[in-house]
């Protein structure tokens, strides 16, 4: 019977728990290539690790048992978050984290994880930058707005304004510049594929490519929607319970950013879209609704040429 060790990972520290001969056994160490060796010293030899994808503090962990040959899974936190709920647990702890961990490992048995080529990851870091860095370009936009509608304003606190948002856009220009060297050299036809989608400009292309990484590992359209967290939920029970749904947003966030900014595209260029937008408009959904389905167009669109290794082709019905 394989051992599954649960990991429970903060910034400083690892709790591990397992059974072993129907016993209890945990372990707590620094979140450190030290206590990563301190573990590995006391786990059994063919124990298969499950952890949570916090962040980034379960990244070294993980990419240090793959690169000893060691079985590790990294899962959703919701996954475990539910699976925790449903054994009715009493106390919450670190500790008791960890060997509910372990036990969704023993049940569940997830698949084991393999990590991307580490220039993905340094891509996705220069996305997460720049993404940030237009957040502040627009907050010091809005702020320079503010201060010149009023009568009493300082000169000085607008030129600064001027000066650092000139700063910042100089500095997302490196980075833009950055990311697409980067892209030239792990996807450079993904990218131009993605896009030949009307709505879908070079620098989205870069971004959902840092996102998904593979589109192979997908066996479906469907399945990269509900990975991208863009899939419907229903929740209905008896009479009283009619819940219209919302989508799961079990994703990451940043490829949904992505995606509604190419939809807002997709509205001026995208005949399937613009038809979509007019269909769905005539039976009276919501705006957002509709906005929502556009993207997880895109997203099928998207995993149709890449899988096919075609640019897009508008009539190929």
């Amino acid at each position: 019977m394989t051992i599954w060790i649960g990991i429970d990972v903060s910034k400083l520290h690892l709790d591990a728990g397992w059974l072993e001969d129907g016993k209890k056994v945990h372990r707590k160490v620094r979140n450190s290539k030290k206590g990563f060796a301190a573990l590995m010293a006391e786990v059994p030899e063919s124990a298969h690790f499950v952890m949570e994808a916090t962040g980034t503090y379960y990244f070294n962990l993980a990419l240090f048992l793959h690169q000893a040959d060691r079985f590790v899974a990294v899962v959703n936190p919701a996954q475990t978050k539910h699976h925790i709920k449903a054994e009715l647990t009493r106390s919450k702890s670190d500790k008791s984290d960890a060997f509910s961990i372990a036990k969704f490992g023993e049940e569940k048995s997830p698949s084991g994880w393999n990590p991307h080529e580490r220039e993905v990851y340094e891509l996705r870091q220069l996305v997460a930058l720049d993404e940030k860095l237009q957040q502040k370009i627009v907050q010091f936009g809005n702020m320079f707005e503010a201060f010149v509608e009023t009568d009493y304003h300082s000169e000085q606190a607008l030129k600064y304004l001027q000066e650092v948002t000139g700063q910042l856009k100089a500095q997302r220009t490196k980075i833009q510049k950055d990311m697409a060297k980067l892209a030239d050299k792990l996807f450079p036809q993904q990218v131009e594929i993605l896009s030949s989608i009307p709505g879908v400009g070079k620098a989205s292309a870069i971004k959902v490519m840092a996102e998904v990484g593979d589109f192979g590992r997908f066996d479906s359209s469907r399945k990269l929607v509900s990975f991208s967290g863009l899939s419907p939920t229903l929740k209905q029970s008896g009479t009283s319970v009619r819940s219209k749904g919302h989508i799961s947003r079990m994703g990451g966030c940043r490829i949904r950013g992505t995606l509604y900014m190419c939809a807002m595209n997709a509205l001026r260029c995208n005949d399937q879209c613009k038809a979509m937008w007019n269909r769905l408009h005539a039976e009276g959904k919501h705006g957002k609704i509709i906005m929502v389905a556009i993207m997880a167009k895109l997203l099928r669109q998207m995993w149709a040429v890449i899988t096919k290794n075609e640019t897009y082709q508008p009539n190929l019905a």
